[in-house]
């Protein structure tokens, strides 16, 4: 899951939406200190010049206040009430006198959202003195902040949108690998992605091209070999020699079953068709791949536990086949052993070890000819690797005691093992 290139971003994003969201609260502490700070010293100021007109009569002391920028007015009650106090704590640089008057009552220092005011409860008249605009607090870093927060989610909206697309590629290549169709993108911009799909789609009409010309050839191939097969067995009422009949009988049976074989070969080790998955008898398998071969029982030794396995019979006679073959082939003595161990379908054969760099690899690959590697299988071991990568089983390989061992492990490796 944490490889996911959307958890990535998104987890970006919410680590610098906190991050953002924790330097704004410090901001706010700071600006509230500096605010703090300039209501005090507003105060401050204010209480000064108050203290200083103090000996003045009220119409002179009205002229003075408003001289120094202050407005003066009678404290109406309802007023009053809205108000706040501008401080929680008196400061310490202020007056001893100016302190003992705020904590007697006798001066308030109050404010609204935009005005400060000097409130003198006990002068004859009550006095109320006005700063205006001196508690007014900056909006800055609040815009700032919404700006930013947009800024951010419109940019992460606009990458996820551009990242989205990668979704329909992820799920049109694997509808392709589960089902062989491929759903075109159909993508014109010209970002990265689009121009990835795009070359996608062309690479992928390329393969079904290939693909409809490899079925096409196949047909025709198959047809061109049945047309002999057909003529052949329609000749054979007029021969008369029941065992050069019989002979002939069997040869063209066997190319007839060769011939299906690889076609549905083909198709499974294509991606076109799904192994059909039963239950099978392992030596039912052997011997049908013996028969195949016109093998007795003097060259295939056969050791079997009896467990079922499950598989496409028809194609696993294949391997089988190919593997006895193999083995024969390339045996010192002509003669392979086949066991049983469960799950697991052994086939040994004598013979000298593999040359230095040669691996199982490297043999299942197709058109190794005979020629070019002494120890090559051709297109047997990569016909026989098809097969078992299609039903998900495994294909190993081991020399021990001079005998080459070649393990077909009957699991299918995406169930569970309960």
């Amino acid at each position: 899951m944490m490889q996911s290139i959307f958890l990535r971003i998104t987890l970006f994003f919410i680590i610098t939406f906190i991050a953002m969201g924790l330097g704004f609260f410090a901001l706010q502490q700071k600006l509230a200190q500096e605010y703090t700070h300039r209501i005090e010293s507003e105060a401050g100021n204010m209480l000064l010049v108050l203290r200083k007109s103090v000996p003045l009569a009220p119409p002179m002391r009205r002229s003075y206040l408003q001289e120094h920028g202050y407005s003066v007015a009678e404290p109406h009650p309802d007023l009053i009430k809205t108000l706040k106090n501008a401080l929680t704590v008196i400061p310490k640089n202020y007056p001893e006198e100016i302190k003992s008057s705020i904590n007697e009552g006798r001066i308030q220092i109050l404010k609204d959202e935009n005005h400060l005011y000097i409130y003198l409860t006990k002068a004859v008249p009550p006095l109320l003195v006005i700063k205006t605009d001196a508690a007014k607090q900056p909006l800055w870093s609040e815009a700032l902040l919404i700006s930013l927060m947009l800024v951010l989610f419109v940019l992460y909206w606009f990458i996820i949108k551009t990242l989205f697309p990668l979704k329909t590629l992820k799920y049109s290549i694997t509808q392709y690998g589960l089902e062989g169709t491929y759903i075109p993108l159909n993508r014109y911009q010209k970002d990265e992605i689009s121009l990835v799909a795009t070359a996608l789609d062309n690479a992928m009409q390329k393969n079904q091209a290939l693909l409809e010309a490899r079925r096409l050839f196949l047909r025709n191939i198959m047809h061109e070999l049945k047309t002999p097969i057909t003529v052949g067995k329609l000749s054979l009422p007029f021969l008369k020699n029941s065992e050069e009949k019989s002979i002939l009988e069997r040869a063209f049976f066997r190319m007839e079953h060769l011939i299906a074989e690889l076609v549905r070969l083909e198709q499974i080790t294509s991606g076109a068709l799904a192994p059909h998955i039963q239950t099978c008898d392992p030596k039912q398998l052997i011997d049908k791949a013996k028969g195949l071969l016109f093998l007795g029982d003097n060259v295939v030794e056969t050791i079997v536990d009896g467990s079922p396995i499950s598989a496409d019979s028809d194609v696993l006679v294949t391997v089988f086949k190919n593997l006895i073959d193999n083995a024969i082939k390339y045996s010192s003595d002509g003669k392979v052993t086949v066991i049983q161990v469960g799950e697991r379908i052994l086939f040994y054969n004598l013979g000298e070890p593999w040359p230095k760099g040669c691996t199982l690899d490297s043999l299942c690959e197709p058109f190794l000819h005979q020629h070019e590697n002494p120890h090559s299988f051709g297109l047997g071991l990569y016909i026989i690797k098809s097969i078992l990568n299609a039903h998900n089983f495994t294909f190993n390989y081991r020399y021990e005691e001079g005998n080459h061992c070649f393990e077909v492990v009957c699991r299918n490796p995406l169930l569970s093992l309960d």
